[in-house]
């Protein structure tokens, strides 16, 4: 009996997860070369989605693909604007994927590598938005 409801408890959460991993997932076509981590990545249209791992994103390129994937701490926004979105930090030339929302207002930071922190300490950083949509 014990083994059933262990069954049963897991298919449950397991279920839950794809429902979660689907819903949160989104899809946008970055028009610029990009850092995700210490991986570089060229400009196109890339999908953001839960990798199954708590704390763990994956970009997908669009052939489906894994092009990166990375650790985050979740967000929630205080803005009024629930439209999905990626956030990227530019340094002179150079981007880095900063934050992904999706339209429920919920956010993932990415953690700045070492070498954003070191282009911080040199130069201003502006954020560049870029429209997702979900897949």
């Amino acid at each position: 009996m014990k083994q059933l409801i262990l069954a049963l408890a897991m298919v449950g959460i397991f279920t839950a997860a794809c429902f979660a991993v689907e819903a949160h997932a989104v899809k946008t076509r970055v028009p610029f070369d990009f850092t995700v981590g210490s991986t570089q990545v060229p400009a196109g249209v890339y999908t953001v989605e839960p990798q199954g791992l708590p704390g763990v994103l994956m970009l997908r390129d669009s052939a489906g693909h894994v092009a990166a994937m990375f650790q985050i701490n979740r967000l929630t926004s205080a803005s009024e604007n629930p439209d999905p979105r990626l956030v990227f930090n530019k340094y002179g030339d150079r981007y880095f994927l900063a934050r992904v929302w999706d339209a429920s207002g919920t956010g993932s930071e990415l953690r700045k590598t070492k070498t954003e922190r070191e282009l911080l300490a040199f130069a201003s950083v502006e954020q560049v938005l870029v429209a997702a949509f979900y897949r």
